[in-house]
């Protein structure tokens, strides 16, 4: 018996009119053959008793549009369905809609841009629609102004390149991860006047700041309300606990995973791996954290757990650097992950091995590394060294639900 037998035994056992396909799970690993074989390489025999898992399958993602851009994609962020936040090494930042078309390209940037995102939920308005960090050591915040997209501020403050931004689920703050080792916490709100004088009290800390020109001058200036001192090295990834605002994880190069609480700026707990960490992402469904890391894995971590040095889970099966890793919006179980190996992954993390490997449709992608990544509804994101933005589609029918059958 393989997958497609078992289905049918399934549906018969539920009733079902119109067939479902569905994926099965034993000891934690996906069925991929047959019964048979699987006993013969665990060497067990037809006596046994097998406890099977059934799962309704999720489609494979496919790619079903590509944008191009001159130059290498550092981030990717999904404002919606139909539009799309690309960030760029031009130091431009551009907006998508679903008909391929470039609704903006916003200028402010003296340098690279190195993160991105999006407002997401409509429901809690801001009036700032995007942010962007750049490596000129500046956070952009983006919205209509006079009817157009422009920037509103910059937030000032960081001494290096900015790595990652993160936007709280309400939508009143955010935080930005920088080479500099520090995070820092900023208000969303437009400032009625520029902060210059602020940044100038906070600059006296750090000289390095002054010997640079200042960029960006004609934009109003956004100071930092804290600083987060403790990582030791680069923080490249930072994102909020979506169940708990108040508290934010980052991760760097110091091979740590940090656990904030920004409101004390105290560093409440640390986990340490054995590789720098390079990206970061929390679920409010499994309230797990997933970070990606330099020696291609992908590693699994229970904020809740008081043991600091324990990986709930390590997922290896990319063959470059994991970059950027997404939870699926709708799932506690669905993750993926982008690498320099120019593949996507999708997990179930209820498995050690991938549910699909997403390779790149169009020659021009092939071999080329992937940088950013993201997840919004039925719809993966993800760019990196070839320039374009490949949108993948998900199987959104997706459930969490699972029966099990015993054979």
């Amino acid at each position: 018996l393989q997958r497609y037998g078992l289905s049918e035994i399934v549906n018969h056992l539920l009733g079902n009119e119109k067939p479902v396909p569905f994926d099965f799970m034993t000891d934690g690993q996906f069925l991929r053959g047959t019964i048979s074989t699987y006993l013969k390489e665990k060497s067990l025999s037809a006596e046994n008793i097998l406890t099977l898992e059934y799962i309704e399958s999720m489609l494979p993602p496919t790619e079903i549009a590509s944008y191009s851009h001159d130059d290498w994609i550092s981030s990717v962020s999904a404002a919606s369905a139909d539009r799309f936040v690309v960030g760029s090494y031009d130091g431009v930042v551009r907006v998508w809609n679903a008909q391929s078309e470039c609704e903006d390209e916003l200028r402010a940037h003296e340098s690279a841009v190195k993160c991105v995102v999006a407002v997401k939920d409509s429901s809690k308005r801001s009036r700032v629609e995007l942010i962007s960090g750049s490596q000129d050591r500046t956070a952009v915040a983006w919205g209509n102004k006079g009817g157009q997209r422009k920037a509103l501020y910059a937030a000032r403050g960081h001494t290096d390149s900015i790595e990652a931004v993160a936007i709280n689920p309400s939508n009143t703050h955010f935080v930005t991860a920088s080479a500099d080792s520090t995070i820092r916490f900023w208000s969303m709100a437009v400032p009625k006047q520029s902060e210059d004088s602020q940044l100038e009290e906070s600059a006296v800390s750090a000289p390095a700041a002054k010997k640079r020109k200042n960029v960006n001058a004609d934009i109003m200036t956004k100071a930092a309300i804290g600083t987060l001192n403790g990582h030791v090295g680069p923080v490249t990834s930072v994102c909020f606990n979506a169940d708990q605002e108040s508290q934010i994880f980052s991760g760097g190069w110091d091979h740590s995973v940090r656990t904030w609480d920004v409101a004390s700026g105290v560093n409440v707990m640390t986990s340490l791996c054995d590789k720098v960490v390079l990206d970061i992402d929390y679920s409010a469904h499994s309230r797990l954290i997933a970070t990606g890391h330099a020696d291609r894995a992908v590693r699994l971590w229970d904020p809740r757990s008081d043991d600091s040095t324990v990986v709930k889970l390590r997922l290896s099966s990319h063959k470059g650097f994991v970059s950027s890793v997404a939870w699926a919006p709708n799932s506690a179980y669905m993750l993926a992950s982008a690498s320099h190996d120019s593949t996507i992954k999708v997990w179930d993390i209820r498995s050690s091995t991938p549910l699909y490997t997403v390779y790149a449709a169009n020659e021009k992608d092939k071999g080329k590394k992937l940088l950013g990544l993201d997840w919004h509804k039925s719809l993966l994101l993800a760019g990196g060294e070839s320039g374009s933005l490949r949108i993948h589609s998900v199987n959104s029918q997706y459930s969490d639900d699972q029966e099990q059958t015993s054979a």
